[in-house]
């Protein structure tokens, strides 16, 4: 073995030559005469590698010994972790991380939850187990196609997506060098395009709605699936109306621009977004006074009948189309909003711009300043009270 004074004797060559030190280590010497620490070591995944521990004379034989010996602690560490370190831990560490940087923000449609659903349900009974770098693309495959064999679509596509970022964070965390899931969406089975969300022809809507006050559904859910029908508003929004949303002598509701979707993470992150304004008619006025006498003085419109001070349930408003008859392939709640989208564009009476307005289909990028939430909101209180009428005749 080599001494520090052999060590500074070594001459440059015409090419750059090393001179093993014993476990890996090994001193490499540049024609330029520049000399440096080199390390021969085997990574956590049986992968045969280099790394550069300092240049000499600064970094000498004692120094480079002892980087060494901390470096190969850490390798030992780091193979000891990934023998404890599964799939379940790994996803449950990103799952929490994604609710760290959701700014506490837990949508009303359970997007974090589904998340959760999934990775307990369909991704840790397969693959819950494994060393999370002992699992290969195959396993994740065998897991797509083993939820594709059921016959669903939406499952599918969402473990593919939820697989690709958790090894995005692995990768991120150092837990992972490649995205073993990238593109596991193209290994899908392709089905004839389904239409998204149901909705109603013109005939239909208005059987629809003059059936809604005699189904079995509670007095405030068919109340809310009213407004509903008259607004073409989203659920979120619907079912987080509170009472003071509503100045119903002008016949105006003001919804805060965090429940409005495309606007909900720039308020979260501290932009100042204008109240999304929604004109109501005669027939929405007298639906949301004698909700609010059912609310029996919560601060929501449509206040659960179960829990108090707590909305109805975000999947009421289904429920209460499936007890009227009709299936999900039939109409969903937000196939309302499609419905009414296409009864007002093809009476030809309305400009598109005051649907989309009235939708609140706007270009999310925007702020207060450049895009006004009242825009046509005089045109757009004649067409909601043109749709109520069409709706009751």
């Amino acid at each position: 073995m080599l001494t520090e004074s052999q060590l500074k004797k070594l001459k440059p060559k015409d090419k750059l030559y090393q001179v093993a030190c014993g476990d890996g280590l090994s001193l490499a010497v540049e024609p330029s005469g520049k000399k440096y620490w080199k390390l021969i070591y085997t990574d956590p995944n049986g992968k045969r590698k280099t790394k550069r521990l300092g240049a000499y004379p600064d970094t000498n034989l004692r120094d480079a010994r002892n980087l060494q010996n901390e470096f190969q602690e850490e390798l030992e560490n780091e193979v000891a972790l990934n023998q404890l370190l599964t799939f379940s831990k790994v996803a449950h560490e990103w799952l929490d991380f994604k609710i760290q940087n959701s700014l506490g923000d837990r949508p009303a449609s359970g997007v974090l939850e589904l998340a959760d659903k999934c990775i307990k349900n369909d991704l840790e009974p397969n693959i819950g187990n494994e060393l999370f770098t002992d699992i290969k693309r195959i396993d994740l495959v065998k897991v797509i196609r083993k939820i594709e064999s059921r016959g669903v679509k939406e499952p599918c596509k969402k473990a593919c997506s939820y697989l690709n970022q958790i090894y995005e964070y692995a990768i991120s965390m150092g837990y992972a060098e490649l995205n073993i899931a990238s593109n596991l969406n193209k290994i899908l089975i392709k089905t004839k395009i389904k239409q998204n969300y149901a909705y109603l022809d013109g005939v239909e809507i208005k059987d629809f709605f003059s059936k809604i006050n005699s189904s079995n559904s509670h007095p405030i859910i068919k109340k809310a699936l009213q407004i509903k029908t008259l607004t073409g508003v989203r659920g979120a929004e619907l079912i987080n109306a509170k009472v003071s949303d509503f100045n119903l002598e002008k016949r105006l509701w003001y919804i805060p621009a965090i429940q409005v979707k495309q606007f909900r993470r720039k308020v979260i992150e501290g932009h100042k977004i204008p109240d999304y304004v929604i004109p109501l008619s005669k027939q929405a006025v007298e639906i949301i006074e004698s909700a609010i006498e059912w609310s029996h003085g919560s601060e929501y419109v449509f206040s659960s009948p179960i829990l108090k001070n707590k909305p109805i349930h975000f999947n009421a408003l289904n429920r209460a189309i499936r007890l009227m008859g009709y299936t999900k392939d039939d109409l969903t709640s937000h196939g309302l909003r499609s419905t009414m989208s296409t009864v007002l564009n093809e009476s030809d009476l309305f400009k598109s711009e005051w649907i989309e307005a009235q939708l609140s289909h706007t270009d999310k990028n925007l702020v207060r300043g450049t895009y006004n939430h009242a825009d046509y909101i005089n045109q757009r209180d004649g067409m909601m009270q043109w749709w109520a009428d069409y709706l009751n005749n």
